[in-house]
């Protein structure tokens, strides 16, 4: 029995003192990242592609054909307005300029002659000495010699104009994109010589939805992103808005914008937005950070280390932020990463707390 007794204490000790060996279970709090909220501006866009155009685009054709002796601009060349593209050979027209010069010389003596004669014979057929025939065929003979005498200067105005067009000159500032003359060859006016493009400014037709048209204007500033020639987009203007839809349904609507320095090349690829709603000086979320269930809309705020789900209202919204409208005080902590298996009252740990006072942004703070 003694030996029962013993062994049974014995036994007690051990598992008192085993007992008091395990550890107590520690709470495991969920890890989380916090902002502060703050106000800031926000944009919501809609935007539609195009290709870039240049403002005007001339095709120069000779109104006189002829030969080519010169020409005088390449390809990618900037030509200034007047300056002399190409020349034809005008050696045939300055021959017949001559000839309708000597005709013009003659046709003046005659002139000359006609007017004396109609000047005596008028004086005598005044005093009765001739009869009206008479005077009437000097009379005739006279102004077919002034009719004549203005037909050929008419005639040398022609030749002399036509010589002049055999220099062909720039009807514009701008870049030759097309040069289709050679020393030697014919030109006609089937074929354009030269194309130009006024590059300095650049028009971007987009067609927009009957459901987006109305949110446009003319004037209206927006950003216009074309990779091919940077890395941020441009900012251009709407300069017209076609009143009626094309046979695609859609309105034509022009958007201008300046190219200076000439790294936007005709065809480019564009795509325009145009501004749908804005707001400033606005509270601001990481869409990410809203978690939307049921048809509510709710965050979870930071309140002594626990996290408690806050419904909110949501205004202006674009693809990576959204404005809140309900009433949510300034400097609020808000749960960014996260959110999604917290529970309201759920106690929690702040990952980022060196980082909490800074505003959350759309690229650092996305939620789970």
């Amino acid at each position: 029995m003694k030996h029962k007794l013993i062994l049974f204490g014995l036994c007690a000790v051990l598992l008192g003192g085993c007992a008091k060996e395990t550890p107590e279970e520690e709470t495991i709090l969920r890890s989380v990242e916090v902002a502060t909220i703050g106000k800031d501006s926000i944009v919501s866009s809609f935007s539609y592609s195009g290709k870039a155009a240049p403002s005007k685009e001339i095709s120069v054709i000779p109104t006189v054909p002829g030969e080519v002796i010169s020409y005088h601009f390449e390809v990618g060349d900037t030509v200034k307005e007047n300056q002399v593209l190409f020349s034809v050979d005008s050696s045939t027209l300055s021959d017949q300029l001559r000839s309708a010069q000597a005709n013009y010389n003659v046709s003046v003596l005659n002139l000359e002659n006609a007017e004396t004669t109609y000047n005596n014979n008028k004086v005598l057929f005044d005093q009765g000495i001739i009869s009206k025939t008479e005077m009437d065929q000097i009379s005739l003979a006279y102004e077919t010699a002034k009719a004549n005498i203005e037909a050929l200067d008419i005639n040398l105005d022609i030749l002399q104009k036509q010589i002049g067009d055999c220099t062909v000159t720039s009807p514009m500032t701008g870049v030759v994109v097309n040069r289709n003359v050679e020393r030697g060859s014919f030109a006609s006016q089937s074929t354009p010589a030269y194309v130009l493009m006024d590059l300095s400014t650049i028009k971007v037709e987009v067609g927009v939805s009957e459901q987006a048209v109305n949110n446009i204007h003319v004037g209206d500033e927006v950003q216009v992103a074309m990779s091919a020639a940077a890395s941020e987009p441009f900012t251009g203007k709407v300069a017209t808005i076609s009143p009626a839809s094309g046979q695609t349904g859609t309105y034509l609507v022009k958007i201008e914008l300046p190219n200076k320095d000439g790294i936007i090349k005709s065809g480019m690829l564009a795509e325009v937005s145009f501004v749908a709603q804005k707001a400033e000086n606005v509270l601001v979320l990481p869409i990410s950070t809203v978690i939307t269930k049921d048809g509510e809309s709710y965050i979870y705020v930071v309140e002594n280390d626990v996290a408690k789900k806050t419904s909110v209202t949501l205004g202006i919204e674009t693809g990576e932020t959204v404005e809140i409208t309900s009433d949510l005080p300034e400097g609020t902590q808000v749960v960014t990463r996260g959110q999604t298996y917290l529970s309201d009252g759920e106690q929690i740990q702040i990952a980022n707390q060196s980082d909490a006072a800074e505003k959350p942004s759309a690229d650092t703070a996305k939620g789970e």
